[in-house]
């Protein structure tokens, strides 16, 4: 049994809240309208606290919007209604943001809103994509067919998201470890030796005193250190965020030699994978455009996009407006252009995006593995610094001592 928090007006046209006991919103949103009262509001009442605050992006992940779009498919395809359809997904969701999009989707059609309607107003939860193509299929009374062809959209990015993350696995442990090794020998090991040395005597190489200066500091103020990273990361986030940070952001992101060419690929390939699911929904090419430039991560391929936007809204085609971005493959453009001469665009993009995304792993892999010696070289050169800054004096003060 759960508890969900209800707004409801009676036949009077009083309103009253409170704290209903059902075993889903279903039920809830039943015995609610059994005591004759209209639903104003009906969610899953999670509590006060702060372990119940929201943390992070209110966006779902691709996973989510995998299962959602796969179980309605199943069972709008299986003649359920749409009300009895989300209310048995409501109770298969585990993730506390899928629950609460669907119960929130639930209460709008529960309260005479359409579908597309209620998808609509989780705008910023859900991704635009499946907003249009949901209000599309609803439109040609094939919604079934959509929700098939979006869990198959999403399915094919996630897959293209988790190869990319479980490429980027290998560079993320040796920078761990590298972090992991030169705190532990300045906090651990130089404050040791340190002693050592100064109990021996001598004088101390420049390297040295810098070591056990740094050393010092690390175990003294390693507060102030975590302060400053914070500070830095924090920084760098908000600059990525201002409109003139995301836009030199990209740009480096596409003229990094190896890391521009896979992030040209994973665009083609998100492009080509968008306007292909659109098109094969039938929303028409501008308002695929439209929706796809904003599920661009690129502030500069947006942009481009929106200005080929434009041109299609003047009457031309997609081929040509889309020709100045020389960010895309010519490849792109030969396919588009044939898609659009043979009335099959559609068909066209999607294998155009089976390519770009073989293209983007291939890119993602070669980008890895240029990056794996660069972690190990830095890596040798701390720990190298670290035991040079060691040794110097030991093997001084033995010469000496010989």
């Amino acid at each position: 049994m759960a508890n969900f928090r209800y707004q409801v007006i009676d036949s009077n046209g009083k309103k009253s809240e409170g704290i209903i006991e059902a075993t889903s919103i279903g039920e809830a949103s039943r015995k609610l309208k059994a005591d004759g009262k209209y639903i104003a509001s009906l969610s899953l009442d999670k509590g006060n606290g702060i372990l119940n605050m929201q943390i992070g992006s209110p966006k779902l992940k691709t996973k989510d919007l995998v299962l959602i779009t796969r179980q309605l498919a199943s069972l709008l395809s299986a003649g359920i209604t749409v009300v009895r359809s989300l209310d048995m997904l409501y109770q298969q969701l585990e993730s506390k943001k899928a629950k609460k999009c669907i119960g929130d989707i639930y209460e709008s059609v529960q309260s005479g809103r359409s579908l597309s309607e209620a998808f609509a107003e989780q705008r910023g939860v859900i991704p635009n994509i499946m907003i249009s193509m949901i209000a599309a299929g609803e439109e040609s009374g094939r919604l079934d067919e959509v929700m098939e062809r979006l869990a198959e959209h999403f399915a094919k990015d996630a897959k293209l998201k988790n190869k990319i993350s479980s490429a980027m696995v290998y560079p993320k442990i040796l920078a761990a470890l590298t972090a992991a090794i030169s705190i532990g020998l300045l906090t651990f090991l130089v404050p040791k030796i340190g002693v050592t040395i100064a109990e021996l005597g001598g004088e101390l190489p420049g390297l040295t005193k810098f070591l056990l200066n740094l050393s010092d500091s690390v175990v003294h103020y390693w507060y102030i250190y975590l302060a400053v990273i914070g500070l830095l990361v924090y920084g760098f986030k908000l600059w990525r965020s201002s409109d003139k940070g995301a836009e030199t952001w990209s740009k480096l992101m596409l003229k990094i030699p190896v890391v521009g060419k896979a992030t040209k690929m994973n665009a083609s390939a998100r492009f080509t994978r968008t306007v292909s699911t659109l098109l094969r929904s039938g929303i028409s090419v501008l308002q695929s455009v439209e929706i796809t430039e904003k599920s661009l991560d690129n502030v500069i391929l947006q942009k481009k996009l929106e200005q080929a936007r434009i041109e299609i809204r003047k009457g031309t085609s997609l081929s040509r407006s889309i020709r100045d971005i020389t960010e895309f493959p010519p490849m792109i453009y030969a396919m588009v252009s044939i898609g659009e001469e043979s009335g099959t665009l559609d068909s066209i993009l999607e294998k155009a995006a089976d390519y770009f995304e073989d293209e983007a792993d291939s890119a993602t892999q070669k980008m890895v593995s240029a990056l794996e010696p660069v972690m190990i070289i830095i890596m040798a050169i701390i720990v190298g610094l670290v035991v040079g800054g060691i040794g110097l004096p030991i093997l001084t003060m033995a010469q000496w001592i010989l």
